[in-house]
């Protein structure tokens, strides 16, 4: 093997890596997130109807089981986009339709850091309203 394709494959190797990496800590801050904003109801506002502004906890838990179900669909979709490359390496439209795809995993990808951005925020919002 040259030394190009040598420093080719370990690029990919580390591509694939950073995005499997990626995929298990969105999943993983969601699903915390999730957590513990459980457990601050359970210990600090045991009766959620005195909270304040309650349905900013609510709309961060839509968004954290948001992200944790977009993460399932950019898993599913990332599985299928490589089993059409594996099979289809010949069509003629295949670097097209791979880089659509990319993007697609892309635009999946950026979803869930947005969601888990705005679900952190509410969260943090709603425990400033009902600490203070």
């Amino acid at each position: 093997m040259k030394q190009e394709e040598k420093y080719t494959d370990q690029q990919y190797q580390a591509l694939k890596y950073s995005y499997e990496q990626f995929d298990k800590n969105i999943l993983f801050i969601a699903s915390g997130a999730l957590g513990i904003s459980f457990a601050f109801i359970e210990k600090i506002i045991p009766d959620l109807t005195k909270a304040i502004s309650s349905s900013t906890l609510i709309n961060s838990w839509y968004f954290f089981a948001g992200v944790i179900f977009i993460s399932l669909v950019a898993h599913f979709t990332s599985v299928q986009a490589n089993r059409w490359a594996i099979a289809n390496v010949e069509c003629k439209n295949y670097d097209k339709i791979t880089f659509l795809l990319n993007w697609i995993i892309r635009l999946i990808n950026i979803t869930m850091i947005i969601g888990l951005c705005w679900g952190i925020l509410l969260l943090i919002k709603f425990v400033k309203l009902n600490i203070t």
